[in-house]
């Protein structure tokens, strides 16, 4: 195409100084891009116009020259100038097509009646048309859709149509499906209309850039916010986020269930007013500023347990989780909270268990050596004592060491019991019937100052625990009641029936839910500070002034009734009183209660006694008894020794054993080995300490067991309750007349005969 004339120059060469500096570069603004390609196409077209309405006439003045000789000279300069002038134009206009052609963005130019007269390449390829295509008639080969992409657009919608009625297009999203299979391109559409000189309307020009990458991109990260707030609603943990002041962000629904407080409350407060306790506020803002710190300085993060307050002032221990990232002159800090509250209680928990097993170690090493000594201690005083009875100074005498004696027992006792190495006889206890005979012992032994209540639940159950130890315990528990309230008070003693889920067992430190009896020992004295209410179960832990206390009886307390499969808790405040709380096993088996005590005079035998004890010192002290009582003794120093007795066929009616030897077996493996070949064989256990030989609930076979010390009373009637007791060729016990009587009087107890 050739343009002539000085108006087709005149608006070119503006044009191009444009294109040239716009071209020049790939980035550039979208105004300036859809001005450049709005010159671009009213000077293409402007060309156009010009070639075709200048043509004419220069053709007919040409014509009229040729007829005059005298201008043709002056017609063949004109011509010369014409062709120069038309050279540099198409040179104008072809660096214009090409500047168009080189824009990476798709660019369409159409006149008036929608006919495309530019086309680039970027546009040829997402389209598939040619200069020529009507974009307002012809069949298209690609849909158009708006920016939801799934609804179509109409034609008369579309950016360069709109343009054609006179509207400017500024932004508008759409999505163009190329192929029914092939991939969408989401594009961003400008649109302006060509207006000639005049203000006539000689087209339009649409320029599309291709948005498809930001808007792919825009939507993964989209999804990834989703599936970020999805885990935070999804996770165990709360999560809050705050920002570097510690004002609320964010606040996750397991926060809302964690802490009380709702998302709605939370959000614009600051954090630490509504979880942290007062008194360590300023602990958790020296924490913070020091976490921003080392984050600033490269830290990744840091993790914590600290007190934590609910809404409604409970207070439960949360371990937190910060990360911090930077935004702006700041910082977000992102906080994962967990309620560790039951997690710290099994920690204390397995320290409480670490703390007793080490005494346990340590009470064991010493017990069996220490109740050795008492043992003769204990047993040659009787003998002792009744010597010298004729001799008040010496009987006195006598009975100090008799006393001394049963404190050092007592002592060692006490120690098992809290570290729970001490065998258990536990039967079917009538707790409220045991509570009524602890009552009356300290109602002669407290005072007229103290008042004891009771209040027992008319239906509780009966417990499966050691009556005998129990009766200790609620004595123990009682007189120290006593001690905190030196002015007088209020003693009381409750009972009911709890059933315990498997949360509220672990909280109360129970061996296994379910059904269990309930014991309260309540006082109205002087309370117990919070820095000793944790130290209360700890061996030789007393606030009792030096000489009034040993430390040791509520560890002993504890100690049974963890042995016992129950738990014991403690509820105290300065001036107001204290309460402990028992939890004792439903008994759920018929057990045997525990026999009365035989008070009838010592009775010797005349069977053969085979005993074994490893501590010659024992083994003196104990022949002797025997043969004092008139018994046949054979001696064995430990198990090898007592079997090579029994192979050599010596007859014996009763092995007596210690249970802790050196050796190649124990007493309660000796016991099985001769039982095996002699089931009719009668046993008798002793020992100070059993260190886990024989099961913690009792002998086992059915085997009484004497613990050390004993006296000589007990050991006589203990010999002659297994020497009388018959039994059958399996080694049972056999029912006597006289087993009767006990049940009978239980049974009546227990279902009283009607008063009428």
């Amino acid at each position: 195409m050739k343009l002539s004339g000085r108006l087709a120059l005149g608006v070119t060469f503006p044009a191009v100084a444009m294109l040239l500096a716009l071209g020049s570069i790939h980035g550039f603004s979208w105004p300036g891009l859809l001005l450049a390609a709005g010159a671009i196409a009213v000077v293409l077209m402007t060309a156009e116009i010009i070639g075709r309405s200048r043509s004419k006439p220069l053709a007919q003045v040409t014509q009229a020259a040729e007829r005059s000789d005298a201008a043709r000279h002056e017609i063949a300069s004109l011509t010369g100038a014409l062709a120069v002038l038309s050279a540099q134009l198409g040179s104008r206009q072809n660096l214009l097509e090409k500047t168009v052609e080189s824009i990476r963005d798709p660019v369409v130019v159409a006149d008036e009646t929608g006919a495309v007269v530019v086309v680039n390449a970027a546009a040829r390829r997402l389209f598939a048309v040619e200069a020529g295509f009507n974009s307002l008639t012809d069949a298209r080969t690609f849909q158009c859709c708006y920016a939801d992409g799934t609804t179509a657009m109409p034609i008369a919608e579309s950016p360069l149509a709109r343009a054609l009625r006179g509207e400017e297009i500024d932004d508008l999203e759409l999505v163009v499906k190329v192929r029914p299979s092939g991939p969408d391109v989401c594009l961003l559409a400008n649109a302006r209309p060509l207006r000639d000189d005049a203000g006539q309307l000689r087209g339009a020009v649409a320029v599309l850039h291709d948005i498809t990458a930001q808007r792919r991109a825009h939507q993964a990260l989209v999804e990834s916010e989703q599936m970020a707030q999805a885990i935070i609603r999804t996770a165990l943990d709360a999560f809050i986020q705050t920002d570097q002041d510690g004002v609320v962000l964010e606040w996750s629904p397991q926060a809302e269930a964690m802490t009380g407080w709702a998302r709605s409350e939370a959000l614009g407060r600051r954090a630490v007013d509504l979880m942290v306790p007062q008194e360590l506020r300023e602990v958790n803002h020296q924490r913070v500023v020091r976490f921003l710190q080392e984050t600033a300085a490269g830290g990744m993060g840091m993790r914590y347990e600290s007190p934590s307050l609910h809404r409604d002032g409970r207070q439960f221990y949360a371990e937190v989780s910060l990360n911090a990232l930077k935004r702006g002159d700041g910082y977000v800090v992102n906080a994962f909270v967990r309620d560790v509250t039951q997690r710290r209680i099994a920690e204390e928990q397995l320290i409480q268990a670490q703390k007793t097993e080490s005494l346990g170690r340590l009470t064991g090493g010493i017990a069996h050596d220490f109740n050795n000594m008492l043992t003769v201690i204990t047993g040659t005083i009787e003998i002792l004592a009744d010597g010298v009875k004729e001799n008040p100074q010496l009987a006195a005498i006598a009975k100090l060491i008799s006393d001394a004696a049963d404190r050092g027992a007592q002592l060692t006792s006490s120690l098992l019991a809290f570290a729970r190495k001490q065998p258990l006889q536990p039967a079917e206890t009538d707790v409220n019937e045991l509570i009524g005979d602890v009552v009356r012992l300290l109602s002669q032994t407290l005072g007229s100052q103290v008042a004891i209540t009771t209040e027992l639940g008319r239906d509780a159950w009966l417990a499966f625990v050691d009556r005998s130890q129990l009766s200790a315990a609620l004595v123990n528990l009682g007189i120290n009641a006593r001690d905190a309230m030196p002015e007088g008070g209020t003693l009381s003693f409750a009972t009911r029936n709890v059933q315990l889920g498997i949360r509220e067992a672990v909280a109360r430190g129970v061996e296994r839910a379910g059904d269990h009896l309930v014991i309260e020992v309540s006082d109205t004295g002087t309370g117990i500070s919070p820095s000793h209410l944790e130290k209360i179960f700890d061996p030789f832990f007393s606030t009792k002034e030096v000489g009034q206390g040993t430390g040791l009886g509520l560890s002993m307390v504890f100690g049974f009734v963890k042995q016992s499969g129950g738990g014991i808790e403690v509820q105290s405040e300065e001036g107001r009183g204290t309460t402990f709380r028992i939890y004792l096993p439903k008994a759920d088996r018929t057990a045997p209660r525990a026999a009365e005590e035989d008070d009838q005079p010592i009775r010797g035998g005349a069977e053969t006694i085979l005993c074994v004890e490893d501590d010659p010192r024992i083994r003196d002290y104990v022949i002797g008894q025997l043969e004092g009582f008139g018994y046949k003794a054979l001696v064995a120093a430990n198990a090898d020794a007592a079997l090579e007795i029994a192979k050599g066929g010596a007859a014996f009616d009763l092995l007596f054993t210690d249970i802790v030897m050196p050796g190649s077996m124990n007493g309660r493996q000796l016991a099985e080995t001769l039982m095996a070949g002699r089931p009719t064989l009668r046993v008798l256990f002793t020992s100070g300490y059993s260190d886990g030989a024989l099961p913690l609930q009792g002998a086992g076979h059915g085997i009484p067991l004497l613990m050390k010390p004993y006296r000589r009373s007990e050991l006589a009637r203990m010999l002659r309750r297994c020497l009388d007791l018959a039994v059958d060729i399996e080694g049972d016990p056999v029912p006597m007349p006289y087993s009767v009587q006990p049940d009978l009087e239980r049974f009546l107890r227990e279902n009283p005969p009607d008063k009428t």
